[in-house]
């Protein structure tokens, strides 16, 4: 299947219902993890070790049948829903390394 890498940007402000909404969140990416379509994924800190400073975004690496369902799929996230996130880049990928 192809591989789609994920950029999310967070609005500026949203520090608070980014940490309310995350168990919604890392709900449904332990879905996509259980399902083996979740390569990577993680949330770009302004600061390493301190949430209340605030996020970039997310990046996230996936495994979908194609980018319609993707786009699906990213209709109902949380971040999205709740104003977190201001845009989502999706772009196509091709995994060189680690070679498995």
């Amino acid at each position: 299947m192809p591989l789609f890498v994920v950029t999310c940007t967070d609005n500026e402000g949203t520090v608070e219902k980014r940490l309310a909404t995350r168990p919604k969140h890392v709900e449904r990416l332990q879905k996509l993890d259980d399902e083996g379509k979740l390569i990577v994924a993680g949330a770009m800190p302004k600061e390493f070790g301190n949430p209340q400073a605030g996020f970039y975004g997310s990046t996230i690496i996936v495994d979908f049948e194609s980018r319609e369902a993707l786009d699906a799929w990213l209709q109902e996230e949380p971040f999205l829903i709740e104003g977190i996130y201001a845009h989502i880049d999706v772009k196509p990928f091709n995994k060189a390394f680690p070679k498995e």
